[in-house]
């Protein structure tokens, strides 16, 4: 029985050094990895019957379902494909589920976006935005620079308007 443990034991410890992850067997880089000077991150903004923008925010709330789900979700439609019908499509669907569905938080899954004056979502912006150190982690407006890679706006609700970034220069 010893002999099982150390060599269960020793296996974690390689897949933890080498920073692999192989079921069962976990490295447990999710708090443990190192970040480039600058890194990309996905960021919303809703906009609401009324013609409100909500946001940016991070993309977590879009979908009933744990939030590095969501961003990996988000990366293969917005990142990984030029398919503007697929885009629009996840768009439309994502905001008729906020719409139609909410849902609470719990544990990984973020609560659905509720605009403050209850009028339901009809648009929504997707940005690639680049961010470092120098950003206010908690400020989702705080970046270096952001690119709009999608607008699903089929009413014309966010019309020509643009999200006040607040860009850092470093």
């Amino acid at each position: 029985m010893l002999t099982g443990a150390a060599a269960y034991l020793a296996v974690q410890l390689w897949h933890t050094f080498r920073d692999r992850n192989t079921w069962p067997f976990c490295a447990y880089n999710m708090f443990t990895y190192d970040l480039p000077e600058r890194w990309h991150q996905l960021r919303v903004v809703l906009y609401d019957a009324d013609g409100h923008a909500h946001g940016p925010a991070d993309p977590w709330c879009l979908l009933p379902v744990e939030f590095f789900r969501v961003v990996s979700m988000m990366q293969r439609f917005f990142l990984g494909s030029e398919d503007q019908a697929l885009r629009a499509r996840f768009c439309a669907r994502t905001l008729d589920l906020i719409n139609e569905s909410g849902w609470k938080g719990f544990d990984e899954v973020r609560a659905a976006p509720v605009s403050p004056t209850g009028a339901p979502f009809r648009a929504l912006d997707v940005y690639l935005v680049e961010v470092d150190d120098a950003c206010d982690a908690v400020d989702r407006a705080s970046v270096r620079s952001a690119e709009l890679l999608h607008r699903h706006d089929p009413q014309g609700i966010a019309g020509g308007r643009s999200v006040q970034w607040s860009v850092h220069e470093k």
